[in-house]
């Protein structure tokens, strides 16, 4: 119940031409440079609207995992929502910047 709850909220804020991955533990797992190809076929396949979406306490209805395109797993450890946030937004920062061919990242 409260996952479909959850969804519900979600939908009102996702597109249909929007494409959706949803973070997940039983998401497929990639190094950063793996993610940041990730990226780059994403963004090579024209993709307008790349959405990625944390779970709820409870993880994600099936109704949002059928509208999903991806699955996409930061760790199989849980973290909470705050700290989720904080090394999705340093794992997306790293990605471009593999892609831009930048240091930040050390191999």
């Amino acid at each position: 119940l409260i996952k479909e709850k959850e969804a519900k909220l979600i939908f009102r804020y996702i597109n249909r031409s929007d494409c959706v991955v949803l973070l997940d533990e039983c998401g497929k797992s990639y190094t950063s440079v793996g993610f940041a190809n990730f990226l780059q076929k994403r963004m090579n396949a024209g993709t307008r609207e790349l959405v990625f979406i944390v779970g709820g306490a409870w993880g994600f209805a099936d109704s949002l995992k059928q509208r999903a395109h991806h699955l996409v797993s930061l760790s199989s450890m849980t973290f909470s929502h705050q700290m989720v946030r904080l090394f999705f937004v340093e794992q997306l920062y790293r990605g471009l910047t593999i892609l831009r061919g930048e240091n930040y990242h050390n191999e």
